[in-house]
């Protein structure tokens, strides 16, 4: 009895099998399901990198937007570049001498849409995720400033 239900058990799993093969997604009919979107840039593989593997992956420079004022004071060696990847404004301060970059800034005022199409985690454990407000009304959100950890 034992040995009767063990190859009936066999059978139905060979011919489950065969008729995975012979499912539509099997052929690429069908879109496989997707688990997580693909963000349009990827800021977050670029935290804690250099300005000049920040410009390999995020384009050349562009100019800064017009009237804008960094919300962080900074120091004579800090620079600042802005990219546009893909739409984004992203805006990288970078230590001069060192080339090491402090901080990104994405601008834009939907920080679940900024998250999405960056690639950005609330807790990720190798950077700080901060919200940045307009300095003349503290309710309205203008980016996301992307600090690296350590």
């Amino acid at each position: 009895m034992p040995l009767l239900l063990l190859a009936a058990a066999a059978q139905l799993a060979c011919s489950r099998a065969r008729e995975h093969e012979d499912s539509p997604a099997a052929h690429g009919l069908v879109a496989p399901a997707r688990t997580a979107a693909t963000p349009a840039v990827n800021v977050a593989a670029v935290v804690g990198h250099s300005i000049d593997e920040v410009r390999r992956q995020l384009g050349p420079a562009r100019a800064l937007p017009a009237g804008f004022e960094d919300p962080m004071g900074r120091s004579a060696n800090d620079s600042t570049l802005a990219f546009r990847p893909q739409g984004l404004m992203v805006l990288a301060s970078y230590d001069a001498r060192t080339r090491q970059v402090l901080d990104l800034l994405v601008l834009g005022n939907d920080e679940e849409a900024l998250m999405r199409r960056t690639g950005l985690l609330a807790g990720a454990p190798g950077y700080l995720l901060l919200p940045v407000f307009a300095a003349s009304h503290r309710t309205r959100l203008v980016g996301l400033r992307i600090v690296p950890r350590g």
